[in-house]
């Protein structure tokens, strides 16, 4: 706690209102505080989540942590320190308790202090404004425009939409790296869409009796047990019909899809 003439002294609770490890919340300087009694003692933190911003007065206690409702992010309720990853850590404010008076303080000059480096960015008046997620995640990077879209509209864009001035930031332009190139492609002219196109192939090119398929590809390994003998013979049956084969499986061969009709492969 800092010197008295430092210390702008501020109820954030009634002592004996709170319930020992139960999350309580206060707002002080437009902060959202988190506030856990255990035992005789006390922690005030600031009161959300720095993974995305939730409510940490709606989480929880398990063990010596605080969970986070939302995502179950967890900080000590004594250090606010993450077990999982020392390196965050929820801010965590001087506060004491006045028996006499039945409260808990803070230093609301500290709090206000802390916020010229944190500003909040909550806008409390606005529809959810107290739950807004400011930030997302780098999965979510179109969060922040699609939540202007509902609030706003197209009205800050314009009716075409989100625009830009000609060009192309260097690093959203196609790469070489990106680009396959298959040297048949080099080799021989691409054929016009409507050129007929052979699509036979033969497994075992030059063998005495190779396998002929009429098109490049089969029905992959999956054995009698794997799949029902219903579904193995409409496999066998849809295969022949489509010019091309099955695969045994590691299992048992039904008798009905290795009848000499089928193409097929044996899985040894």
């Amino acid at each position: 706690m800092q010197s008295n003439n430092q210390v702008k002294q501020v109820k954030v609770a009634t002592w004996t209102e709170l319930q020992d490890r139960i999350p309580a919340n206060a707002l002080i300087a437009d902060v959202d505080l988190v506030i856990i009694r255990y035992d005789n003692q006390v922690s005030v933190f600031f009161g959300r989540c720095l993974h995305r911003g939730a409510l940490l007065a709606d989480g929880y206690i398990e063990g010596n942590n605080l969970i986070c409702g939302l995502h179950f992010w967890d900080y000590r309720f004594d250090t606010g320190v993450s077990d999982y990853n020392n390196e965050e850590r929820l801010q965590k404010f001087s506060s004491w308790i006045d028996e006499t008076n039945n409260a808990v303080y803070v230093d609301e000059n500290e709090i206000r202090h802390w916020t010229n480096e944190n500003p909040q960015p909550y806008d409390r008046n606005s529809y959810l404004g107290k739950y807004a997620d400011i930030h997302g995640t780098p999965e979510e990077p179109h969060n922040n425009y699609i939540s202007e879209l509902a609030r706003n509209g197209l009205k800050n864009f314009g009716h075409h939409g989100q625009t830009s001035a000609m060009g192309v930031p260097l690093t959203e332009l196609p790469r070489w790296d990106g680009i396959q190139i298959v040297t048949a492609q080099l080799a021989h002219r691409p054929l016009m869409d409507d050129e007929p196109v052979k699509t036979k192939l033969a497994i075992g090119y030059g063998a005495k009796k190779p396998l002929v398929l009429d098109i490049p590809i089969f029905v992959s390994d999956m054995s009698f047990g794997a799949l029902s003998a219903e579904a193995k013979t409409a496999l066998a049956i849809g295969a022949e019909m489509a010019g091309t084969g099955i695969c045994s499986g590691e299992g048992g061969m039904l008798p009905e899809a290795s009848d000499q009709r089928f193409r097929r492969y044996l899985h040894i």
